[in-house]
């Protein structure tokens, strides 16, 4: 985030922070100019927050998506816009992957690579018995979608399927915004899986989900 604020906006330290607010209309999201003064940047709908948080829309501005999501949990009640099972299920995949690639990043650093072609980002690194890969936020979102969700949702239905995968991210959740140990040895399982086919079979030609 610091390299964005800079490069955009020079070495000002105020200038270019973001801060997020509820409102009656959805989330305002504001930031700093170069006077010193928040203004609005966008308004999103309190329906349309965890869609595009899942989408990766925040990915680089870590402290926003927190604020953003602070903000959409305290939507006024005026607004008769209680949150749905689907925008739990997002909401709570969303931290758990967060949560993991924070724990990895501290744990084994991270990897500069080329995100597209001539652009760059730092990649949390994991490493597991079987080797090691870098860590993708939406790569690891769509992982559990596949992996977690996928299972319980075929099992249970769609209904049951989604509260049993909510109470289950939830029981991966541990102290200070981090896992549980039970959360980390499930992730650690799925990726050690996924880099020991990768080891035995090779990249997929086709991009999939680990």
């Amino acid at each position: 985030m610091e390299n964005i604020i800079h490069a955009a906006f020079g070495k000002n330290e105020i200038v270019g922070k973001y801060r997020a607010e509820a409102t009656s209309d959805g989330v305002r999201i504001l930031r700093c100019n170069h006077e010193g003064v928040f203004e609005q940047v966008d308004l999103v709908p309190f329906a349309d927050v965890m869609r595009r948080l899942d989408a990766g829309e925040w990915e680089d501005e870590i402290k926003l998506s927190f604020d953003i999501l602070k903000a959409w949990g305290k939507k006024p009640k005026d607004t008769n816009e209680a949150a749905t099972d689907e925008e739990r299920l997002l909401l709570w995949r969303w931290l758990i992957a967060t949560a993991f690639i924070r724990e990895q990043h501290e744990k084994n650093g991270s990897a500069r690579v080329e995100w597209r072609p001539g652009e760059f980002k730092d990649c949390a690194l994991y490493v597991g018995k079987h080797g090691g890969m870098n860590l993708y936020p939406m790569a690891e979102r769509l992982a559990m979608a596949n992996n977690i969700e996928g299972a319980l949702i075929e099992r249970y239905g769609r209904e049951q399927g989604v509260n049993n995968a909510i109470e289950f991210y939830m029981m991966m959740a541990g102290e200070d915004h981090g896992l549980s140990d039970a959360g980390r040895e499930i992730l650690a399982d799925l990726h050690d899986s996924f880099i020991e086919q990768m080891n035995r079979e090779g990249l997929p030609k086709t991009p999939t989900a680990h």
